[in-house]
């Protein structure tokens, strides 16, 4: 029998998603948003002196449609741009996300550049989201995502499925195709899967989540290789703790350098009426160092002034590498994000 190809896989899902639904679209939205998010910083590394910054915390741009199809199916559509509000700039590459989906009975399947934001979410990094609560961005000097928790949140060429919900409980595929299997960058020869399974009932949260990278001819020496991760949040109303923990492995040649690098992260978050604050401290292994840990604590207080507009606040102090001296990076900032 011969092997079916990713995009044949595809191809079919489509098809049989779409089985028995009408030509003829009944009703059809579209929807532009986006978010501004600004803060001004003061930024010191190791005993050297401070900078102040004016930094863009991921801002965007985005257009969304949703055509019904009939029979409970529906076309989905999504493009969204990436800004850089304090330069005007736009992001290399210029989309964040631009993808096309059909969602049924049988669940949603996407196809193009996901992430978090796309209709099947994104198998480890929306888990992230669901539990723990990022001080106050996960962009610029209070980035969490990448840094500390390798949660593999946007990726091109890539095909995501989202599951029905059954009793609190789904699962998120996806597949990154990258490129041409022959090239040697990193970017383009390596292929990932990764997948969630998440629960939610009223005040509890939780998720497991498991992704892992292949390459023809083996990975590349200190290339990711695998990862698992596991987290739990409840919410008591005023006060909300979490805790997220997992490990990833590398493909390893040198000998002081970890194949294993486990992390963690202890938070919670307070609020009261329009004021809320998150703590969080969490620590991930230096993988270019068997004894080097990353250590980080944050500290962000929000206002609401609106249902789309808040004040931001945040102290932030990351360790860097244990093993290393006047490497440690703190931050303190404050600014505003707005939603529209």
């Amino acid at each position: 029998m011969r092997p079916i190809s990713p995009a044949a896989l595809a191809a079919s899902g489509l098809v049989f998603l779409s089985a028995g639904t009408p030509a003829a679209a009944q009703t059809q939205d579209l929807q532009v948003y986006g978010q501004v998010r600004l803060t001004v910083n003061n930024v010191k590394v190791g005993h050297a002196g401070s900078v102040m910054e004016e930094r863009d915390n991921a801002s965007r741009l985005g257009f969304r449609g949703k055509e019904d199809l009939g029979d409970g199916m529906a076309a989905l559509f999504g493009l969204e741009m990436g800004l850089e509000a304090d330069s005007g700039a736009a992001t290399t590459p210029a989309f964040r996300n631009s993808y096309v989906a059909l969602r049924g009975g049988l669940g949603t399947l996407a196809l193009g550049r996901l992430d978090s934001a796309n209709p099947t979410g994104s198998p480890l990094y929306s888990q992230v989201t669901r539990i723990t609560s990022f001080a106050a961005n996960d962009a610029g000097a209070t980035a969490i995502g990448t840094s500390i928790l390798n949660a593999r949140n946007r990726t091109s060429n890539s095909l995501g499925y989202q599951s029905p919900t059954w009793g609190g409980v789904n699962l998120r595929a996806r597949y990154y195709l990258r490129g041409d299997a022959k090239t040697p960058e990193q970017e383009n020869g390596a292929k990932s899967l990764d997948l969630g399974l998440n629960y939610v009932d009223g005040p509890w949260s939780a998720g497991i989540g498991y992704g892992k990278d292949t390459r023809p001819g083996g990975l590349l020496a200190n290339e990711f290789a695998s990862k698992w991760q596991a987290g739990l949040r409840y919410d008591f109303g005023a006060v909300e703790p979490y805790v997220l923990l997992g490990r990833d492995r590398y493909a390893t040649t040198s000998a002081t350098a970890r194949a294993d690098v486990g992390y963690w992260l202890v938070g919670s978050r307070f609020s009261a009426g329009q004021h809320a604050l998150v703590v969080n401290v969490m620590q991930r292994d230096v993988q270019a160092s068997r004894q080097g840990l990353r250590k980080r604590q944050q500290v962000a207080y929000t206002y609401a002034l609106s249902k789309r507009t808040e004040l931001q606040a945040f102290i932030d102090r990351d360790g860097i590498d244990s093993s290393r001296s006047n490497v440690a990076v703190r931050a303190v900032g404050a600014g505003v994000r707005h939603d529209f």
